[in-house]
């Protein structure tokens, strides 16, 4: 009996020094979300400096990407030309099918020749502002040797930013059955797939990375030569400003249109807005079949809808302390959230990131990232993609939670 009062004792110690944890969760009540309708089969909206996801619908959902694939195609293309592997006057022939692509307005918009050479700086204007699928192949091709060992490193890539299941089988974005056999991998029907959130994992680490790529996307027209003259085509972008959907104060300079059958009419936008910058995601606009513009009134809606009900609001400032859990954390600068209007910041709760998201903090001479615990929408999956597994060496040594667990697996 002694050995039962002893082994009870233990188990409220161990319930008494937990409780903390359960009642700090249980607190951290979250913030009342405003309703939004939005036509689209998922979005997203979030700070891009923060990571912070303001609304989101279905971010999990993997759906048909169609051009949107670009923005990955596009990332290892600057990202070889900033490391010195080629050069923005580098010149590209296309191949043959690549050359004839072009002639069909389904597959591509841009006229290339096989008996022409283009600089990898054209190509590259091309991919970007008028989303041109030869060009992208062409510099896929440049980067990597072959279509398959670029879409390969595409993989690698978002895998390393850890987007585990993204389906990606070609460069373009086009569906594999409108592309010649070696113009991509995997099945014959296959189709680039991901969700909200992996895409906004993707553009936070590209525009983290290279934000200059908005120079390229800010732009409204694609000069490209053309029979030995210099031919002018349209941005897709029309929220960029003087195109028809254009709204003053909304400035959006970017980002990357998408458009499939499997896709419908998607869109990845970005703007500069009240000190920060944020990024939209629409995938697959729902609207009337003959309107080309509903990704871009979706678009609209979620900024609109942030604007409405939200201000991104200081809620700690520069070199102030918090506590969590009884540790006290000083803050290297001002703390900014996206809360609703006439909420209580006061009402925020924090922990340590799990993450690489989040606001720096010091805690005993070291120093941490913290996030806000309950924002309705949370944060991005982010991490940096130069993170590594830790090894960790085998020991004999228990720690003291597998030795509560050992205990309660014998304790009758």
């Amino acid at each position: 009996m002694k050995g039962f009062a002893k082994k009870f004792m233990l188990v409220m110690s161990v319930f008494i020094l937990t409780l903390p944890i359960f009642t700090s969760e249980v607190a951290a009540a979250t913030f009342t979300q405003p309703e939004l309708e939005l036509n689209a089969s998922a979005g997203m909206i979030f700070d891009e400096n923060s990571g912070q996801i303001v609304y989101s619908k279905n971010p999990d959902e993997k759906l048909a990407i169609g051009s949107i694939t670009k923005i990955v195609t596009l990332y290892l293309v600057t990202k070889a030309i900033k490391d010195g592997k080629i050069s923005e006057s580098d010149l590209v022939t296309p191949t043959q099918e690549q050359a004839d692509m072009t002639q069909d307005n389904e597959l591509t918009n841009v006229r290339l020749d096989a008996d022409k050479s283009y600089s990898v700086k054209d190509l590259y204007n091309a991919a970007w502002i008028v989303s041109s699928n030869s060009a992208a192949m062409m510099l896929a091709g440049k980067v990597a040797g072959t279509q398959a060992k670029f879409v390969k490193m595409m993989r690698k890539t978002v895998k390393d930013w850890g987007i585990k299941d993204a389906e990606l089988y070609n460069a373009s974005g086009l569906n594999n059955s409108d592309l010649k056999t070696d113009m991509y991998i995997g099945p014959t029907d296959g189709e680039n797939k991901l969700s909200a959130n992996d895409i906004g994992v993707i553009v936070k680490h590209v525009l983290d990375q290279y934000p200059e790529i908005l120079q390229t996307t800010s732009q409204t027209k694609l000069s490209f030569p053309i029979d030995n003259e210099i031919k002018t085509y349209d941005t897709l972008n029309f929220l960029l400003k003087g195109q028809r959907d254009y709204q003053e104060g909304y400035e959006f300079d970017g980002l990357k249109t998408g458009t499939t059958e499997q896709a419908g009419e998607s869109f990845v936008g970005t703007l500069p807005l009240d000190n920060t910058r944020l990024v939209t995601i629409v995938l697959d606009a729902q609207g009337e079949e003959d309107d080309n513009d509903k990704r871009f009134r979706s678009t609209q809606k979620l900024v609109h809808y942030l604007r409405d009900n939200f201000d991104r609001k200081e809620v700690i400032q520069k070199d102030k302390s918090i506590k969590i859990n009884n540790k006290k954390y000083k803050t290297y600068e001002p703390v900014y959230v996206w809360l609703p209007k006439n909420s209580n910041i006061e009402d925020l709760r924090y922990t340590v990131s799990s993450d690489d998201l989040g606001f720096t903090a010091i805690h005993n001479k070291q120093t941490v990232k913290l996030i806000a615990t309950n924002t309705n929408s949370g944060y991005l999956p982010f991490k940096k993609a130069d993170v590594r597994k830790k090894i960790h060496k085998e020991t004999n040594q228990k720690s003291w939670w597998d030795q509560i667990v050992e205990f309660f697996n014998h304790l009758f």
